[in-house]
Order: structure tokens, then sequence, then C-alpha cells
């Protein structure tokens, strides 16, 4: 039992080694040799845990995005509004402080990879059905919601790239923007249900 509890251990400091230098560098400027070395291991002892370094980095993404997923969990005890206002905040402000390995992983760190996008898909389902929780009842069933819910959250990826580029905007400005932005959404489908009546 304590063997299992070291090996645990020592795998969550393997991947916290992980957060540190995809953080700094590119998943193609890491080397095996890096992670051993700043894990003060051998690469023998590494292989051990993870088989690749494209093992370790899976690993080190999933640990992230479940970081990502706890840190914007919604307060059910807010109202909705408020609820999406704090979970904007939170995702940005996650942005912001791993800027360099949310970059390379949303604009393609390592090429085409479905085990990758599988990992994105999932953070980017998990955001869809929150919106989708926080709006009433009737809204949940304009046609088309779900479609527009998910190109709102790629529009909220595509402006946290452009911002951490610019920075022109403070935070909450960011948040305003993108809560504007899907309550046009939401009134642009009523609008063409009631005209399609």
């Amino acid at each position: 039992m304590l063997h299992k509890q070291k090996r645990k251990t020592r795998r969550e400091r393997l991947i916290e080694v992980g957060l540190d230098l995809f953080s700094r560098h590119s998943y193609d400027e890491v080397a095996i040799d890096d992670i051993a070395a700043a894990a003060n291991i051998s690469k023998g002892l590494l292989y051990y845990y993870f088989p690749t370094k494209h093992d370790f980095y899976l690993a080190v993404l999933r640990h992230s995005t479940s970081q990502l997923l706890e840190l914007t969990e919604p307060d059910t005890s807010l109202e909705p509004l408020e609820r999406l206002r704090v979970g904007l905040l939170a995702y940005f402000t996650f942005a912001e402080m791993h800027a360099r390995t949310y970059v390379a992983l949303l604009r393609g760190g390592v090429g085409v990879d479905p085990e990758v996008a599988a990992i994105l898909n999932h953070v980017r389902q998990t955001y869809v059905e929150r919106v989708l929780q926080g709006l009433p009842e009737s809204e949940r069933q304009l046609p088309a919601l779900r479609l527009a819910i998910t190109g709102w959250v790629g529009f909220v990826e595509a402006l946290s790239l452009a911002w951490l580029e610019e920075h022109q905007l403070s935070k909450e400005q960011l948040t305003e923007l993108a809560i504007r932005t899907l309550l046009a959404t939401i009134t642009s489908l009523h609008e063409q249900g009631s005209s399609s009546r």
C-alpha cells in the first residue's frame, strides 16, 4: 500500500514538472532528457511511468484541463448570468497564467493529434452543457441552440488567444464582451424562431 502511494506521489510530481516545462516551452522544444533532468530522475524511471513523451504530454494535458474545469466549475448558488461571469473570469485567468501552454494547445502544438483533439472536445462539450444548464427551459428548446453555443465556445477560445497577444482589454472587459456576444446570439435565435412562425 505504501509502495502504491509512493508511486502515485512520484507520478504526480512528474506531472507538475511537465506543467512547468510545457508552460515555458513548446512540445517540440521539450526532450525526454529535459523532463528527466528537471525531475531529477533517470530516463528509465520516467519511461516506467510514461512509455513515451507523447504519453507524458497527454497525462499533463489531462491534468491541466481537469484543473481548468475544476476552477471554472459553476457556482449554482449564483444567478445564471453571474455564474457565467464568474466562470469566464476564471477561464481567462487560467489562460493568462498558463499562456504558452494554452496558446500552443489551441493552435495545434502537437499537430493533428486525435487524442489531444478528444481531450479538447471533452472540455468544449462540458462548457456547452454548462451554458445550456444556466438557461431557462424555454430557451433550451430553441432550434440550433446547441450548435450556436458550440460556436460561441469557439469564439471565447479565439477571443482569449487574441487577448493574450495584445491585452488591450482587462479580463473584466473581455468577460463582458463574451457575455454580450452570447446574449446577442440567443436573442438572434429567438428572433429567427419568431419570424419562422
